[in-house]
């Protein structure tokens, strides 16, 4: 009730009286050309009391007086016409009881109808008028002559709702200084009507020619239905054409990143996306509401979304686990800022640490771990295997046994592409750890691994490198012309990972369904298109060759492995049990803790990963890296392990 406190309210309110009055007076006047006797004049002041009461309670009953007339619209309009129709029957009803219609006429009741309309809803419109006085007719006639030159010209993709609602944006509010120049319609049939003065120009196949006829600026895409291939391809056409591109958020975007604007710039991630999958979050949130949940790895890319998209699951507490305290920090300020009654817990420490690990889970007790601490560089693991056994394969063993010690509910392991038949040491080193989580399971705890390719914008991908280099003038560097990845958003990613955390009983080894690979050189000409440059041209494009350990293309599955759909649609699950030796894995377990005692050479390193993964090219990273014939293993042995790349 507090709209009643405002003067806005009385002066409306107030201003309805006179006009209801005017309305009925007026009435009259046209039924009886404005000659009255003392008749009418009697049945005027009899009646406009109760008239007056009976309208503005059903007007109030109606909410009239709770909208603001600034921005009234249709409805508001209909409402307006609602509202005097339930007025004036009720007016009738009140008639018909106390005056059995005596000397009324039925002439002056539609006539009062009709004026009550006008005269309510013109006022409203009227309002909205004097606040619009400056963004109307008058307005536009002087921007056209003060700032033509300094307008945009832009197109519009997308003929529906979001499309006329853009214009009208566009029309009316001077923070954007665009003049649209036509609409672009899926539908070759359209062309040629209008939208509000505004023609519809073609399809999208005539779009670089309308660019470039009209010399388009800008072209923004509010056509929910474009897919991302048709995306691409009209970045493509209008290559040289000096065009950026602008689209409208979707709906979780205004939601999850507080977007107060109506178009953001379009990104490489708007041309990669798929369809929707369905997920059942429901599952999620009945796994980890009111529980403690340790996240490793939580200043990284993939640990910090797990944490923002855990937090929205109402946890008991979240344990935000890293050895970098700046990442860690800002993770736990940005949760921190979110409220709620979930309680953030950042701890320094590292995976490595057993000591530090069972001071964690003895203070804090968590429910489930989400490990996705690991080095992941493939090139600066070629260059320190012990580092990367250290950390990938003994952080990941440590982290399992202290999780079984304290009787961790389940333990999710975030696993690579790079782990099948890998070429680097990281990859192989990940290929380990997943036999060490599923190697552990069994013990209490339900350990569950979840593999999946390249995140995109992830600390060290590859688009943020290409942004600099697009930034600097270039030149953006690619490895191979033909080199190929998976890429998933790192949102996409998280929530599949925790879907499939969630549906784990034990031992399983899930896949996300990565979609299609991506030519990384494609990628590279869509990023320096969507500066509104041209490969080659304006941005020069480099191929650098493969670095140490890199593959062509990457894998998601090794041959043989028994893979078997889901409930869900992007999550499949093979199972590693009967995939490895144990008591191999563990001897080299040892083996790794006894090097890193030793302070030992990388090369005893490389022979111990090559007996737990032989397919892992042991022989080629020995022979690059200088080492002696006598480490590299005999023909025969090698062939034995070789053949089953399913270890």
């Amino acid at each position: 009730m507090h709209f009643i406190l405002k003067k806005n309210f009385w002066a409306i309110f107030l201003l309805d009286i006179v006009l209801i009055t005017i309305s009925y007076y007026s009435a009259h006047w046209i039924r009886f050309d404005g000659i009255f006797n003392s008749a009418v004049r009697n049945q005027i002041l009899t009646n406009i009391v109760p008239l007056v009461a009976i309208k503005i309670s059903i007007f109030a009953l109606f909410d009239l007086y709770r909208g603001m007339w600034r921005y009234v619209g249709i409805r508001d309009l209909l409402n307006v016409i609602k509202s005097s129709v339930a007025g004036s029957l009720l007016f009738v009803v009140y008639l018909a009881m106390f005056h059995h219609f005596s000397g009324v006429s039925r002439g002056v009741l539609l006539a009062d109808l009709i004026l009550t309309i006008v005269l309510i809803g013109g006022i409203r419109v009227m309002i909205r008028l004097y606040y619009q006085r400056d963004q109307g007719f008058f307005h536009e006639i002087s921007f056209f002559c003060k700032a033509q030159k300094e307008a945009k010209k832009v197109l519009i993709i997308g003929t529906g709702h979001l499309a006329e609602n853009l214009l009208r944006e566009v029309r009316n509010f001077t923070k954007y200084t665009y003049k649209v120049i036509g609409f672009i319609d899926m539908d070759i049939k359209n062309k040629g009507m209008k939208i509000h003065g505004v023609p519809i120009m073609g399809s999208l196949k005539d779009i670089p020619e309308v660019a470039s006829y009209y010399e388009v600026e800008d072209i923004l895409i509010v056509d929910i239905t474009m897919r991302p291939k048709e995306t691409a391809a009209v970045i493509e056409s209008c290559e040289g054409l000096g065009v950026h591109f602008k689209v409208v958020p979707s709906f979780s975007e205004w939601i999850e990143n507080n977007i107060t604007d109506n178009l953001r710039d379009i990104k490489v991630e708007d041309l990669l996306k798929r369809e929707p999958v369905s997920l059942d979050m429901q599952l999620v949130r009945s796994e980890i509401e009111n529980r403690t949940v340790l996240i490793t790895g939580a200043g990284g890319s993939i640990g910090s979304e797990l944490a923002r998209q855990i937090f929205t699951f109402n946890p008991k507490q979240i344990i935000l686990l890293d050895n970098a305290e700046t990442p860690l920090y800002q993770i736990d300020m940005e949760l921190r800022s979110k409220g709620g009654q979930t309680k953030i817990i950042p701890c320094i420490g590292d995976v490595r640490s057993r000591r530090g690990l069972n001071r964690i889970f003895n203070a804090y007790k968590p429910q489930y771990v989400y490990h996705a601490a690991a080095y992941k560089h493939v090139p600066m693991m070629e260059l320190s295997p012990l580092d990367a056994v250290n950390n990938n394969i003994i952080g990941t063993f440590k982290l399992a046994g202290v999780a079984i010690r304290y009787h961790v509910e389940k333990f999710v392991m975030i696993s690579t592409d790079k782990a099948v038949r890998p070429t680097s040491v990281m990859g192989t080193t990940k290929r380990v750890a997943e036999m060490v989580v599923q190697s552990m399971n069994g013990n209490g705890t339900r350990f569950v691994v979840v593999r999946f390719g390249n995140v995109l914008g992830s600390n060290g991908s590859v688009v943020p490198l290409f942004q600099k280099q697009i930034a600097s003038g270039g030149p953006v560097t690619v490895t191979h012309p033909e080199v190929t990845r998976y890429f998933m958003t790192i949102s996409e990613a998280v929530m599949l990972v925790l879907q499939a955390g969630s549906i784990g009983k034990g031992g399983e080894l899930f896949l996300l369904d990565m979609g299609e690979p991506v030519k990384i050189l494609d990628l590279a000409k869509n990023m320096i298109r969507l500066a509104g440059l041209v490969p080659d041209r304006d941005i020069k494009l480099e191929f650098i060759g493969l670095r140490t350990g890199e593959k062509l293309y990457e894998e998601l599955l090794i041959d043989g492995e028994g893979v078997l759909d889901t409930a869900y649609e992007k999550i499949k699950v093979c199972n590693h049990a009967d995939g490895f030796d144990e008591i191999v894995l563990y001897d080299a377990i040892e083996q790794f803790n006894l090097l890193l005692k030793e302070a030992s050479d990388n090369e005893a390193v490389i022979k111990v990963l090559s007996k737990l993964v032989p397919a892992f090219h042991w022989d080629a990273h020995a022979q690059k890296m200088g080492m002696p014939k006598e480490f590299i293993p005999a023909e025969g042995y090698k062939k034995i392990y070789v053949e089953d790349t399913t270890h």
